[in-house]
């Protein structure tokens, strides 16, 4: 019994130790340049009577988008670009539960900062027909003049207070739901000067994480020597001489 016990041990310390010995299983989840049904457009404030002026050429491997929010201070300005990247149906949206951070390639000019939001399905709360129902994952990302590579950790994303409170919703509900990721939003920063305009060039947008798979194949198997060491135990305890 005891030699069982330890050929299943071995095993199993055989099957971490290659586990840890292979190279990390990276993927890249590309959110520009578009991929499957992905599409992307550019919004402003027009049709509330809003001047705020937008530009959005999108190619295969350059985005550019520029925007000049409206003068009047009277009103609100606004503008920004949202990526839609549902999957054909309703509710088949990006699986974003292993990411671990958003990569940006932007070359800008006029901005000191972008807003960053990310926006998941939160089935206790999301309706379909009323956008901001879904989940907000929110990041205020600076700027510098010219282009940068950056590399935002997912861990930096938060739900901000107004997402709870425009929605009149419970704000212990603040679980992430990154396993439902149906829309990114870039908009200017929170102090963007008006009559001024801005422009980014992306390069490439991109989730990036470490796949699970290798994990599931180690704990797969060491689920199967557990088993097995159980059965060949409770057999044993049924024998009369416990041998």
């Amino acid at each position: 019994m005891r030699k069982t016990y330890a050929i299943l041990a071995l095993i199993a310390a055989l099957v971490v130790g290659v586990y840890l010995a292979l190279p990390k299983g990276d993927f890249v989840e590309s959110v520009f340049p578009l991929e499957k049904t992905a599409s992307v457009l550019a919004y402003d404030d027009k049709s509330d009577g809003g001047s705020s002026d937008v530009r959005l050429e999108a190619g295969d491997s350059l985005l550019s988008f520029s925007c000049n929010l409206g003068l009047d201070t009277a009103r609100g300005a606004w503008c920004g670009l949202v990526f839609d990247l549902s999957q054909g149906d309703e509710r088949e949206y990006r699986n974003w539960t292993f990411v671990d951070s958003v990569v940006l390639d932007v070359d800008a000019h006029g901005t000191k900062e972008i807003l960053m939001k990310i926006w998941t399905y939160d089935p206790d709360v999301t309706k379909l027909d009323e956008p901001r129902t879904f989940k907000l994952l929110l990041k205020e990302i600076p700027l510098a003049e010219g282009f940068q590579h950056l590399v935002i950790p997912m861990e930096q994303f938060y739900t901000p207070d107004f997402w709870f409170t425009d929605g009149n919703i419970d704000p212990s509900m603040d679980r992430r739901h990154q396993e439902a990721v149906a829309r990114v939003e870039i908009a200017p920063g929170w102090n963007q000067e008006r009559g001024r305009e801005f422009s980014l060039k992306f390069h490439g947008i991109s989730a990036k994480g470490i796949s699970n798979f290798g994990f599931g194949v180690v704990l797969f198997i060491i689920l199967t020597l557990t088993i097995v060491a159980i059965g060949r135990k409770h057999s044993d305890d049924k024998k009369p001489d416990g041998k």
